[in-house]
């Protein structure tokens, strides 16, 4: 008979739309809290491999996401999206993924030139073919999305601040970013 009982608690939470989840995941409910992760968990790693391109990360962001949903569940709105607000922590969890990975990336080359005295003169020469590469790469994009890549990755403007100077779309200047990555990992691989 528990048996039984557990599955019409999780029928009656199963049918119970988003909103009326986040209503009872405000008001503590840790069976709604375990009906929304559920529902949306795999959605929210499914979103977030294709935008940070590594599941395991991907698995752990979902994790994180899911524990900020029931952490901050006073901050909820019962009549909002439940999926809206898991998407765009989503995207924001990648943003910041990204953002960490370009400042290691800028830490790192910021530190090139001091190191670059020290390395041997065979590893000059790979880092130097890198940097060819890296060039050649850029060039060969098309010239809307090389300037995009440049001001992005050269100049460190953020994607509004291209999207205003050029008069585009954020989602645009997104877009072209996004491209010109998958253009540069296609020349390296």
């Amino acid at each position: 008979m528990l048996i039984f009982a557990g599955m019409k608690r999780k029928d009656k939470y199963s049918a119970l739309t988003d909103n009326e989840l986040v209503a009872a995941i405000m008001a503590d409910d840790r069976d709604a809290y375990e009906a929304a992760f559920l529902r949306h968990f795999p959605h929210v790693k499914q979103f977030l491999v294709s935008l940070v391109k590594d599941p395991a990360l991907a698995e752990d962001l979902s994790q994180e996401i899911f524990v900020k949903l029931w952490l901050h569940r006073d901050r909820l709105d019962a009549s909002k999206s439940l999926k809206n607000w898991l998407f765009v922590l989503s995207r924001n969890a990648a943003l910041d993924v990204f953002k960490s990975k370009r400042n290691l990336v800028m830490t790192v080359a910021a530190t090139l030139p001091e190191r670059e005295a020290d390395v041997k003169a065979d590893q000059g020469a790979e880092l130097r073919d890198v940097q060819d590469d890296l060039r050649r790469g850029v060039a060969s994009m098309p010239p809307q999305r090389q300037l995009i890549f440049r001001l992005s990755r050269f100049q460190h403007l953020s994607n509004a601040e291209i999207a205003r100077t050029l008069n585009l779309s954020v989602r645009t200047v997104e877009k072209h970013i996004e491209l010109a990555l998958k253009d540069l990992r296609t020349n390296f691989n």
